[in-house]
C-alpha cells in the first residue's frame, strides 16, 4: 500500500525481508505514499504500526507529524493533527494494530498475559457455549488440501498455527473467535472516535476516508489461524471508501476485482490531482467508488508471498507454490466459497486450470517477477 508495488519486486517476500531492504529503487522511493502526498502540496500525518523498511519509516518517508502508538492514544493524536487550523489540505494514515493481537491468544491460553489478552480469555473461557460465537461453515479441514500449505503452518512462539491445528478442540476455537470480535470492536470504538472528530470539525464532506487492512485472520476457517495463507480468509481485506455526498452510501461493488496494494496509491492521486506515477500497475477506485461506467476493467488480481503465488478471477482461484508436493490448487469460489474442493485434478476443470496458469505467466511477466520459474514448473510440464 505504501508503494503501490508488489512487495517481492522490492525483495520484501515476508516480514524479515521487508524490513531488511537496504534501499529501494529510486521511483518507488520518491514516489512512495507519504512523499507524493508532501510533495503536492498536503501536511501529512504517520501513527500507529509501521513494520515497513527504513526507506519507508514514517520520519524518512514525507510525513510531518508522527505518533508511535497504534492503540489508545493514535485517534487523539490524529485528531490533534486534523483538526489544527490550516491553509493546506491535509493527508493523513492512522494505522491500528487490533484486531491483530488476537496472534496472542495461544499465549493467554498457557498463562501468559501478552497485551492485556489473558483477561480476555479468562472473561471467554468463563462463558457457557452458548455465548460463544459458532464455528464457521468451513471449520473442517479439506480432505485434499495441498501439503504446501501444511509445510507453511508456523511454529513461531506466539501464533503456532501448526500445533494450535492439531490440539485446538471446538471450545478453544470459538473462544478464540469470542477474543478476535473484541479486539475488532475495540478497534472500531477507536476509528468511531476519528470519524465523529471530522464531523464536529465540519471536515466530512471536504474528506475522503479509505479503511482497509494489510491482512486477514483465518478465525478458525479448516482449523486455522493468523495469516500468509492463500485461503480468503486470510487474503481477503476490509475496503470500505467514503466521501459525504459524492460516493453513494451503503452500496456493494462485488463485481469488480481490487488490489488494495496496489489501487490504494493510485486512488489518493486520483482524488489529490496528482498525476500518477508512471511504474505503478494499479488503478484507481475512484470511478467504481462514484458509480461511473468502467470499461476493460482487470480480469483477475495476484497476491503473493515467498513461498506461494495466486490468482483470483471472478469465479475462481489458483495458487501454485514453490514448496512440497501437489503443488497448485484450483478453487471454484462461485460454487464452493469456503474452499474446500481442490479442483487440480478435475478433468472438468482442464480449461479452467489451464486458463488461470497462463494468467500467472501473464502477470509474472506484466509484474516483473523474476522468481516464477519456481513456481510454473509444474505448469509447463
Amino acid at each position: 500500500m505504501a508503494t503501490g508495488v508488489m512487495s517481492c519486486r522490492l525483495g520484501a517476500d515476508n516480514n524479515k525481508s521487508g524490513m531488511a531492504i537496504d534501499a529501494l529503487p529510486s521511483e518507488v522511493n520518491d514516489n512512495s505514499m507519504g512523499k507524493v502526498m508532501k510533495r503536492a502540496g498536503y501536511d501529512t500525518f504517520y501513527g500507529g504500526k509501521v513494520h515497513m523498511c527504513e526507506s519507508l519509516a514514517p520520519e524518512n518517508a514525507g510525513y510531518d507529524v508522527i505518533c508511535k502508538d497504534g492503540r489508545e492514544k493514535l485517534a487523539e493524536s490524529c485528531l490533534r493533527f486534523i483538526q489544527q487550523k490550516r491553509d493546506k489540505p491535509f493527508f493523513a494514515v492512522a494505522s491500528y494494530v487490533n484486531p491483530h493481537d488476537v496472534c496472542y491468544v495461544n499465549s493467554a491460553k498457557h498463562g501468559d498475559d501478552v497485551q492485556g489478552l489473558l483477561k480476555l480469555y479468562e472473561e471467554a473461557s468463563s462463558l457457557p457455549l452458548e455465548k460463544l460465537p459458532p464455528l464457521p461453515d468451513n471449520y473442517e479441514i479439506p480432505e485434499d488440501e495441498p501439503e504446501a500449505i501444511k509445510d507453511a503452518l508456523s511454529f513461531q512462539k506466539y501464533t503456532p498455527t501448526k500445533a494450535m491445528r492439531e490440539e485446538y478442540d471446538d471450545r478453544d476455537w470459538r473462544i478464540y473467535r469470542w477474543i478476535y470480535h473484541r479486539l475488532t470492536e475495540q478497534v472500531d470504538r477507536e476509528i468511531g472516535r476519528i470519524l465523529d472528530g471530522l464531523k464536529e470539525a465540519a471536515l466530512e464532506e471536504n474528506t475522503i476516508i479509505i479503511f482497509t487492512s494489510d491482512h486477514g485472520d483465518m478465525d478458525a476457517s479448516h482449523h486455522l489461524t493468523s495469516k500468509c495463507i492463500p485461503y480468503e480468509e486470510s487474503v481477503g481485506v476490509p475496503l470500505l471508501l467514503k466521501h459525504k455526498g459524492h460516493i453513494p452510501s451503503g452500496r456493494t461493488d462485488s463485481t469488480h476485482l481490487i488490489s488494495t496494494g496496489l489501487d490504494i496509491l493510485p486512488t489518493l492521486c486520483d482524488y489529490a490531482g496528482i498525476e500518477k506515477p508512471e511504474h505503478l500497475l494499479g488503478e484507481s477506485l475512484r470511478p467504481l467508488a462514484e458509480s461511473k461506467c468502467v470499461e476493460n476493467w482487470r480480469s483477475y488480481v495476484a497476491s503473493e508471498s515467498d513461498w506461494f503465488r495466486m490468482i483470483r478471477s471472478e469465479k475462481y482461484k489458483y495458487c501454485a507454490f514453490a514448496i512440497a508436493d501437489k503443488r497448485e490448487l484450483l478453487i471454484d469460489l462461485e460454487n464452493d466459497p469456503g474452499e474446500m474442493r481442490n479442483l487440480v485434478d478435475d478433468p472438468h476443470a482442464k480449461l479452467v486450470l489451464d486458463e488461470h496458469r497462463a494468467f500467472l505467466t501473464e502477470w509474472s511477466t506484466v509484474s516483473e517477477d523474476e522468481s516464477i520459474s519456481e513456481y510454473n514448473s509444474v505448469a509447463n510440464k
